[in-house]
């Protein structure tokens, strides 16, 4: 491994730790605020290995948590995001037109359109069950590809946290009823 590539491994760990720390928040600013500063150690991971969908991806994720920290509900913050999903997706196609690669960034970007709508509309619980459900299958594949390390082991922390997230307030709910 080159000293860059070990950087940018490093970079995806100091990401994956706050990604998945942010599923633990009850609040949803807050959840907005992790997800936003662990995505620009992850904009800086797939930079650095090459994978500029996936960078690309991620920096719009930080704006989108800038974004949603106040008045999350107000439509056109909505509809930016999502535009600056679609800039991603036709950038990256235009920077990588083979087909595998087009596929590596169109199940991400599906998931992170998905996300936007259930962040802004959605209560905890579908977010978490949309992140093991299909947000974080769809990065593990891309992480595979791309081999970014902190991206695999994140999103498979980011399935775990999420499904702990969903237990505990299962177990909480069911003791506030006896």
């Amino acid at each position: 491994m080159t000293e860059i590539e070990i950087v940018a491994q490093a970079l995806g760990i100091v990401g994956l730790v706050i990604i998945v720390l942010s599923y633990q928040f009850k609040s949803n600013r807050n959840f907005f605020l992790a997800q936003g500063t662990g995505s620009l150690f992850f904009f800086a991971n797939f930079l650095l290995i090459g994978a500029y969908g996936g960078a690309l991806f991620n920096l719009t994720n930080l704006f989108r948590g800038l974004l949603l920290l106040k008045n999350p509900t107000r439509k056109w913050k909505l509809v930016l995001i999502e535009l600056a999903y679609t800039g991603c997706l036709v950038f990256s196609i235009i920077v990588s037109p083979s087909l595998p690669q087009i596929l590596l960034v169109l199940a991400p970007y599906t998931a992170l359109v998905t996300m936007s709508v259930l962040m802004v509309r959605a209560k905890p619980v579908p977010i978490r069950v949309f992140q093991i459900a299909w947000m974080s299958p769809s990065w593990i594949i891309h992480n595979i590809f791309n081999f970014s390390l902190g991206g695999l082991i994140c999103e498979s922390l980011n399935m775990v946290s999420s499904a702990v997230f969903l237990f505990r307030l299962k177990k909480e709910t069911h003791a506030k009823k006896e």
